[in-house]
């Protein structure tokens, strides 16, 4: 039977050595350090699905399916992929979030049409399939 712990609050990250984990340290909310180690690919999974849970959580506290968690973008960068025709997009906040994109030449083309648009097109929103 597993038990449930509460976070109070992080208190650090590392990643091993050799790249293959990752701890974070937190205190749980009887004050109690604790530390959970996730394998990069369960970190990977779990960066994943954390926008599309807090998303969901924000609309079940406001009762308005139409809301997104949102970050707030301070810089981008697009750069070649070293031996691909692919672009790597960069995308930062200024807290140090961070999140890259391969995109392939059509989707480059497709994000030009969005980004060509200008003002905000019919309906309020543009997408990229």
């Amino acid at each position: 039977m597993s038990k449930t712990q509460t976070v109070a609050n992080f208190t650090s990250c590392e990643v091993s050595g050799d790249g293959e984990a990752i701890r974070l340290s937190y205190r749980d909310d009887g004050g109690a350090a604790r530390d959970l180690h996730l394998s990069a690919e369960q970190a990977g999974a779990l960066a994943m699905t954390l926008p599309r849970l807090l998303s969901a959580a924000l609309r079940a506290r406001s009762r308005d399916p139409s809301l997104r968690f949102v970050f707030p973008l301070a810089e981008c960068n697009l750069e070649a992929a070293a031996g691909s025709s692919h672009r790597i997009l960069s995308l930062r906040t200024s807290d140090g979030f961070e999140v890259c994109f391969s995109l392939s030449q059509e989707a480059l083309a497709e994000m030009g049409e969005l980004l060509g648009l200008g003002a905000e097109p019919a309906g309020g929103h543009g997408a990229m399939h």
